[in-house]
């Protein structure tokens, strides 16, 4: 009657047992199993990471003489002076010349590309970096020779030279035309005076001397005291002065006479107080002749045998 139930109890003992061996052998193998799967996926993860390295190591391992037509340009941010920028280039960003097409060097690293088409060149920001000037890989010459420096020095010298030499030249030329000038006409003015008053007296030369220099000034007569004096000269008594037309020699007798002759016009010219007592005749004429023209102008003085006018 109470043997059963222990029976009962002591058989169920050992079923525990068992289900807790069965237990651990179940973990145990779900362990395996994660363990597994996981290396599996590690193992294809490498598998798939080699695959794309190999690919990538085919891509650069080109033989010499391969064509690589696409590289990409590089591009930087330019956060320097915008000398060193063409001026068609932007300020923004600046991009490496194209290489066009390529060729694998073969020499030294497999991936190593070789420009055949262009040259890049590293010019300093000093030269001058305007587009399509082919002369930026020369060197800039800052200074010149020595040698230079003297040529350049004796030519500024001899150019300097010449025009101070040709500057006083011409100032020397001038110079000697405007004294042949005066001379010139000082001789007018004294050949005048010799024929015309060099038996009057010294106030009486000076007047007809004055004569002269003040139809110089009149608008109606030449400009120049030669003019003057030889005015209508060029046929037979229709000058002003009748000893340029006469058609006698206008030859010098006496150097006396002369030499006063002379005196008498360089004081005049330089306005002597005595010609100025003349006032403004223009006109006068020996006191043996009546001509015409006497009775349309005005009388001023009579001064030894000449007798002078001005217009009234």
């Amino acid at each position: 009657m109470t043997k059963t139930p222990r029976k009962a109890g002591l058989a169920a003992r050992p079923t525990r047992i068992q289900d807790s061996a069965s237990a651990r052998r179940r973990g145990t193998a779900a362990g395996y199993g994660a363990m597994a799967l996981g290396g599996a996926m590690l193992v294809v993860a490498f598998a798939f990471a080699g695959h794309y390295m190999g690919q990538n190591a085919i891509a650069h391992n080109a033989e010499p003489g391969d064509m690589i037509e696409g590289l990409s340009e590089p591009t930087s941010n330019l956060l320097a002076k915008g000398s060193l920028v063409p001026g068609a280039d932007s300020l923004t960003t600046v991009n490496k010349t194209s290489f066009g097409l390529q060729t694998v060097a073969g020499d030294g690293k497999s991936d190593l590309v070789v420009a055949e088409q262009q040259t890049v060149r590293i010019v300093p920001a000093s030269v001058n970096l305007r587009p399509g000037d082919d002369e930026l890989d020369q060197k800039p010459v800052l200074t010149p020779p020595g040698s230079k420096v003297v040529q350049v020095i004796a030519l500024e010298r001899s150019t300097v030279a010449k025009r101070v030499k040709s500057a006083k030249s011409k100032e020397a030329q001038k110079a000697i035309a405007q004294r042949r000038s005066q001379q010139a006409e000082e001789n007018c003015l004294a050949r005048a005076v010799y024929f015309e008053a060099r038996s009057e007296t010294e106030l009486g030369q000076l007047a007809v001397a004055k004569v002269i220099l003040n139809r110089v000034k009149d608008p109606e007569y030449p400009k120049t005291i030669c003019g003057v004096v030889y005015q209508g000269s060029g046929r037979r008594n229709s000058c002003q002065f009748s000893f340029a037309c006469d058609g006698l020699p206008d030859d010098v007798r006496s150097a006396s006479a002369w030499a006063h002759a002379k005196s008498i016009a360089q004081r005049a010219i330089a306005g002597d107080a005595q010609a100025a007592a003349i006032g403004t005749a223009t006109n006068y004429h020996a006191d043996y002749v009546k001509p015409r023209w006497a009775k349309s102008m005005k009388r001023l003085i009579k001064i030894g045998r000449h007798v002078f006018y001005e217009d009234s």
